[in-house]
């Protein structure tokens, strides 16, 4: 199963501190500046750092014990924001429900872009999903939560050997040079790791005998 320890400082590595503005048009007390927000079409107030939204980090701050100050915002150590990372961003995408690194990896990019836009990849691979467009679009609650079918439905891909494919149809929509630190090794299956560990062996092996001559 996928493992968000495996990703979360590497996120938080590669994202801009101040990143654009998510669905909501809630501001913050802190002066973070501003960028346009493609779901309201009009330049907001910065409302996220490492993609994570002020409400939430407000509201997890009791309940984790860290003080919600905008430098801790700003900043959010890694005491704060790996703990946040994984009650929001990876339990948004069922992280730990997916067998698939790689593809838990991308889909953790995937979370500022919606629902719809995932949706619409799997449609490429026969998924039918449960929503209508309409609600994904219109209904902010479903910005991105993937439901147990999704989950489902992906891990089935990967089970067929197909999540090397997917890996390549999510990567047509997110730049790639946002996404190559993410190792294709990720997305082969267990059974295709060992048979290319078996190859190098036998690479090695091969290699050793035709040197002793």
């Amino acid at each position: 199963m996928a493992d968000y320890k495996k990703i979360v400082s590497v996120i938080k590595s590669r994202r801009d501190g101040l990143s654009v503005q998510g669905f909501s048009s809630d501001g913050t007390p802190c002066d973070i500046g501003t960028s346009y927000n493609e779901f309201f079409k009009k330049e907001l107030k910065n409302n996220t750092s490492f993609g994570i939204g002020w409400d939430k980090f407000k509201f997890y701050a009791n309940e984790l014990g860290y003080d919600p100050t905008c430098e801790n915002f700003k900043t959010m150590p890694s005491t704060i924001y790996n703990v946040l990372f994984k009650l929001t961003i990876w339990d948004s995408i069922g992280g730990d429900n997916l067998k698939n690194q790689g593809i838990a990896n991308i889909l953790v990019l995937y979370y500022g872009l919606g629902l719809y836009t995932v949706m619409e990849t799997l449609k490429k691979f026969g998924y039918i999903p449960p929503y209508k467009n309409a609600d994904i679009k219109t209904n902010l609650d479903l910005a991105f939560k993937l439901s147990q079918t999704d989950i489902d439905f992906i891990n089935k891909l990967d089970a067929e050997g197909k999540s090397p494919l997917l890996f390549n149809e999510l990567t047509k929509i997110i730049p790639k040079d946002k996404v190559y630190w993410l190792s294709k090794r990720y997305v082969l299956r267990t059974s295709e790791k060992i048979g290319l560990g078996v190859g190098i062996l036998l690479i090695g092996y091969l290699s050793y005998k035709l040197i002793k001559r």
